[in-house]
């Protein structure tokens, strides 16, 4: 009798993972013994290396798999019901080189004043983009995966293609934290039945190539924002800003926080415009209620925003009025030093948003979200009441139900069927009244 256990094949997933934004993954202690000033500390190994677990890696390779192959799911990752079947996958840790471990500030705003709410500051740290490690991934192909050789093979390529193009790992994912890529990885296929791949496998070397899809794959029911936008004069963010920007090797950031939060806010405003509550958004960017302790997480990832050498940072002397005598108070001179786009051709950044597991009325309002920014209705970071963090887009693509819009500065759509658009819009509309016909 065969035995279905039996090894007939591998496939080996292998490359360099590169973190393009800095990575949080908890240690799961607060205040250890060896670090009791930060609220929250990354993993390491005992000797102090940071790692990405293998844990860590499956969950998230998984959760991307159900999007995109999702009938693959449980060959792969095995299942824990009652015909519980073991995993095809063997996923090592990535133990990271070139590390840097800093600390960052984190406050909670009142989404009513647009304050910070007292007592709510908090630090954690964060592994620094840059840090590299090596990938390694077997899928070890059984006498009972035969009959789904051609599924598994579609499967791993689409997670070599995930990990080409970056995935988001660890925590405040939504927050721009955790993204890593693989700009080299490679997909390759043993088969046991075959003596020269016995001894390929044996002797270490290569085995047969296996073709990885080269456009970034996109789940049906995602919504993919990716938008060049500009700044129409400065920008200033508290604590990150605070000092010159002297060494531009080190670049300047607006943290994903902070653009998340901004984009919350809009939404509130355009549905209470619309006549609506916050109840979409709250949906959309997630909540946590701690009066009742209940808490969900959002479905909206942002990407930090990063400023190269082409952005000046200038330093703005400030002073501080009396508003009795209108004079300026003395020992009140300061210094701001926002990022000032340059001087006639708007020089452009990326601002990118995706929605998981987005309905029309969601698409819809996002879609409002995407008008206002278009249009330079959004601002960023401190001192938005005088002038600073005006953003203004310039193009934006759209990706939803696999389908591909552009959007011009001018608000022209030029590649796409614009009323597919219109209709996310009166899916939104809809949706509000009968929520408030309910």
């Amino acid at each position: 009798m065969l035995n279905s256990a039996s090894v007939m094949g591998r496939y080996t997933l292998t490359g360099t993972v590169k973190l393009t934004s800095p990575l949080i993954i908890r240690a799961g202690v607060n205040n250890d013994i060896l670090n009791d000033t930060v609220d929250d500390i990354v993993v390491t190994y005992h000797d102090g290396q940071p790692f990405i677990p293998g844990t860590s890696l499956a969950g998230v390779l998984r959760q991307a798999l159900q999007g995109l192959v999702p009938d693959a799911e449980l060959v792969l990752f095995g299942s824990i019901d009652d015909k519980g079947t073991q995993s095809a996958l063997q996923i090592n840790d990535i133990p990271l080189e070139n590390t840097n471990i800093v600390v960052r500030d984190g406050i909670r705003i009142d989404d009513v004043r647009g304050v910070t709410v007292d007592g709510a500051k908090y630090d954690f740290e964060v592994i620094e983009s840059g840090a590299t490690g090596q990938l390694r991934i077997d899928c070890v192909i059984r006498r009972c995966h035969e009959q789904q050789g051609a599924k598994i093979e579609k499967a791993l390529a689409t997670l070599a293609n995930a990990l080409q193009h970056g995935i988001a790992i660890g925590a405040r994912t939504v927050n721009g934290f955790g993204r890593v890529a693989c700009k080299d990885i490679a997909l390759e296929h043993y088969d046991f039945t075959k003596p020269d791949h016995v001894k390929a496998w044996l002797t270490g070397k290569s085995g047969a190539s296996v073709a990885i899809p080269k456009q970034a794959l996109v789940a049906d029911r995602d919504l993919v924002i990716n938008m060049d936008a500009y700044l129409e004069d400065t920008v200033l963010i508290k604590s990150i800003f605070e000092e010159a920007w002297e060494d531009k090797s080190v670049a300047l950031f607006v943290p994903g926080t902070s653009v998340k939060g901004v984009l919350r806010h809009q939404c509130g405003r355009i549905l209470q415009a619309l006549g609506s509550n916050d109840e979409l958004v709250n949906t959309l960017f997630g909540y946590s209620n701690d009066d009742d302790k209940d808490s969900r997480k959002g479905r909206v990832m942002v990407d930090e925003i990063y400023f190269d050498k082409q952005f000046n940072q200038e330093e703005q002397p400030r002073i501080r009025v009396d508003r009795f005598t209108g004079g300026a108070m003395n020992g009140a001179l300061f210094q701001d030093h926002p990022v000032r786009n340059t001087k006639g051709d708007a020089v452009t950044f990326p601002l990118c948003m995706t929605v998981k597991n987005c309905n029309d009325a969601e698409a819809g309002l996002v879609m409002l979200l995407v008008k206002d920014l278009m249009t330079g209705q959004v601002t960023l970071g401190a001192n938005r009441t005088i002038g600073y963090g005006r953003v203004q887009g310039k193009s934006v693509t759209v990706q939803y139900h696999g389908e591909s819009y552009t959007i011009n500065g001018s608000g022209k759509v030029t590649s796409g069927e614009a009323a597919h658009l219109e209709n996310l819009v009166m899916a939104l509309q809809q949706c509000i009244k009968e929520t408030v016909n309910g």
